[in-house]
């Protein structure tokens, strides 16, 4: 099988129009309602739960499913004095030239 890029595989009940997207907060595990408030929430903590949940799907996909032109890799470290944990995620894309910047670069049929 070949990974299939469909935004609704990875987060359930995505929607789209000409101006929005739509991604339900239950897609996100590690957000909270409060967390995701539009005028009280922490921006720091969905960016944190799209990432998580980016590196989730990506994780669980099967080798044969693998997109060829993206990686996702997070690393996790603990102080061992304050307890305080360190997440890092990486993405790397394969990209060509586009008008006004880069595009990712569509993936081998």
């Amino acid at each position: 099988m070949a990974f299939t890029d469909t935004p609704t595989l990875m987060i359930a009940s995505y929607a789209s129009d000409d101006t929005t997207l739509t991604m339900p907060r239950a897609s996100f595990p590690e957000l909270s309602a409060a967390e995701a408030h539009t005028s009280t929430g922490d921006s720091r903590k969905i960016l944190f739960a799209l990432c998580e949940r980016f590196y989730q799907f990506y994780n669980a996909l099967a080798a044969d499913d693998l997109p060829g032109r993206l990686t996702i890799q997070r690393t996790t470290s603990t102080n061992d004095i304050t307890g305080d944990i360190s997440r890092s995620y990486q993405f790397n894309f394969t990209a060509v030239p586009a008008t006004g910047g880069i595009e990712v670069k569509d993936e081998p049929a």
